[in-house]
């Protein structure tokens, strides 16, 4: 995934056009608590009144009337809300307008109605792992077994180099590959590990009881735990003991052929060390010791991890000029490039001054700085979330009411352009991976929601999640296995390679996009002027078809969050 330049309409509302499209009625495929704001986006419709039908019999168990709709220029479309709250009776329902009828939906008592999906979205993670078997009695979902064999055993990785004569290797066994491809980065890993960490210590209650029948369950460890431990244990080997430097990631020089994990035979290679990539590896781990300290089965983890993370911070801070990662120039795979530090300096310092104390980490955090959503590329709000959560250990070295009102502002804003969009989209950009700053801005506003104490934070989060499962232009729910519409074609080498019909479940794939349309070639996506539709399932579609760790784990932590608002 990169960060490209976006485009500004997610937020703009035009007078009503005389748009000839077809009527769309788009709901949450999954669900809504009964105590949720429900919402549906309708586009193109000259009606002012919807029904809610029986999804079995058709039967019409409510009625409300329709909003004047508003021209959504991110879109197309003339858009209006079917806003049924007060709607709570549980069972399993459509929209219907005339003839026209959404997906299938349920509404359910409590946020339950989203435990398979959080179970599966979770699951992810493991049919992700590299270096060993996806074994047949852990990997099967409705019927379908989606085990595969080993691949990429990485006991013996090259660390690049352009000297000729020298071949130096080393064990960087493990993990989970990024993506589509099977690439290991560093940079990657680590926001996704916060975020999965962070979600685990905001519901551990939920996350303890949660199964996600990998090989581990039924330890001492909840299961997410477990599977995040299966990617620290591989970051660890990404550090250079001798001095604390880490390396940004493990691949091939350039990208496989749409094959399995275990036909990809080329030779893989330890490439790159910068400063940020260390410091976003200290951050990790010094979240992670405090995650882990006491646990009985990893018993020795949480003060390796810490070890760990103070060497590379203090190799990070001794480089005195910041260099930006680059590809050799016979690489072609992905890059992760960060054009400065100061992001992930911020964070690291956060989480060793949580984890230690030291007064010295607290004298590098500065707060003048504007606090984006969270992305690979800026990172400094995953510190934030973390000195947020952590007051007690702080010991006044920090000004607990400055970060909870940098904090807030953050959430306000993206109140402000969830109130203030057509398309009720908490973001002005459509970019790449958009599905992925829903989701991580769905997370962002549910933990205002709790933290802040404000339930007016609650519906945009939810809304977010809606959209993701179906309440978008696009009218797909974009993860892989749910809904009734969902993506079939992902780019993913897994999945294209495999001879199944359908996807590995629970992945979230990118989401709409104007970045990369050549990809499969203009003429092949539905639009090249609306990016709120600028979305296609095919393969070939990796600007928006393509899946990512750093997009699953916000999913993660905004559907665990929701169902802990609802329970």
């Amino acid at each position: 995934m990169s960060l490209k330049k976006g485009i500004f309409l997610a937020s703009l509302a035009l007078p009503m056009s005389t748009i000839a499209a077809d009527i769309a009625l788009q709901a949450n495929q999954i669900g809504y608590p009964a105590q949720a704001v429900k919402q549906a986006m309708i586009c193109n419709s000259s009606v002012s009144e919807y029904s809610i039908v029986d999804a079995k019999s058709g039967t019409v168990v409510y009625k409300d009337s329709l909003p004047k709709a508003k021209s959504w220029r991110a879109s197309g479309d003339n858009v209006t809300w079917a806003d049924f709250t007060k709607f709570s009776i549980p069972g399993e329902y459509k929209l219907k307008i005339g003839t026209k009828e959404s997906e299938p939906f349920k509404v359910q008592k409590d946020g339950h109605v989203y435990d398979e999906l959080l179970t599966q979205t979770m699951k992810g993670f493991y049919f992700w792992r590299c270096s060993t078997p996806i074994e047949s009695k852990f990997a099967k979902f409705k019927g379908v077994d989606y085990s595969r064999k080993a691949g990429h055993p990485d006991d013996k990785v090259t660390v690049y180099t352009n000297v000729k004569g020298t071949k130096v290797q080393r064990n960087a066994q493990g993990g989970w590959y990024d993506a589509g491809d099977y690439g290991k980065y560093t940079v990657n890993a680590a926001i996704t590990l916060h975020t999965l960490l962070t979600a685990y210590q905001l519901n551990s209650k939920y996350f303890d009881n949660l199964d996600l029948n990998i090989p581990e369950s039924g330890n001492h460890t909840a299961d997410i735990l477990d599977e995040c431990m299966y990617e620290l244990k591989w970051m660890l080997t990404m550090q250079d003991e001798a001095d604390g430097s880490v390396y940004n990631k493990v691949t091939t020089l350039q990208f496989p052929d749409m094959i399995m994990p275990a036909d990809d035979r080329k030779e893989r290679f330890l490439i790159g060390k910068t400063a940020d990539c260390a410091y976003d590896f200290a951050a990790t781990m010094a979240l992670a010791s405090r995650v882990y300290k006491g646990n009985t089965d990893y018993p020795d983890f949480s003060d390796k991890a810490l070890a760990a993370a103070k060497k590379a911070y203090e190799w990070a801070a001794s480089q005195r000029h910041y260099v930006m990662f680059q590809n050799p120039s016979d690489c072609n795979t992905g890059s992760y490039a960060s054009s400065e530090m100061k992001d992930e300096q911020f964070w690291a310092a956060s989480e060793l001054l949580i984890s230690t104390g030291d007064a010295k980490y607290a004298s590098i955090l500065k707060f003048s700085q504007y606090f984006t959503v969270p992305f690979w590329g800026d990172v400094s709000t995953l510190g934030l979330i973390s000195l947020m959560h952590n007051e007690n250990a702080l010991q006044e070295k920090v000004d607990i009411k400055l970060v909870e009102k940098k904090f807030k502002e953050l959430a306000d804003d993206l109140l402000s352009i969830y109130n203030e969009s057509v398309g009720r989209v908490p973001m002005r950009e459509y970019f790449w991976g958009s599905n992925g700053q829903v989701a991580n801005s769905g997370m962002v506003l549910a933990m205002a929601c709790k933290r802040l104490n404000s339930e007016k934070y609650l519906s945009a989060a939810q809304y977010c999640l809606d959209y993701i499962l179906g309440a978008n232009a696009t009218g797909y729910c974009f993860v892989t296995g749910f809904g009734t519409k969902t993506p079939l074609n992902i780019h993913d080498r897994r999945s294209v390679a495999d001879g199944i019909s359908t996807p590995i479940p629970g992945y979230l794939v990118g989401g709409p996009s104007l970045d990369q349309t050549s990809d499969c070639g203009n003429s092949s996506y539905p639009t090249v002027k609306y990016p709120a539709k600028a979305y296609l399932d095919m393969s070939c579609s990796y600007s928006t078809n393509e899946i990512a760790l750093n997009w699953n784990a916000p999913l993660v932590s905004l559907i665990s969050q929701i169902v802990n608002a609802y329970k």
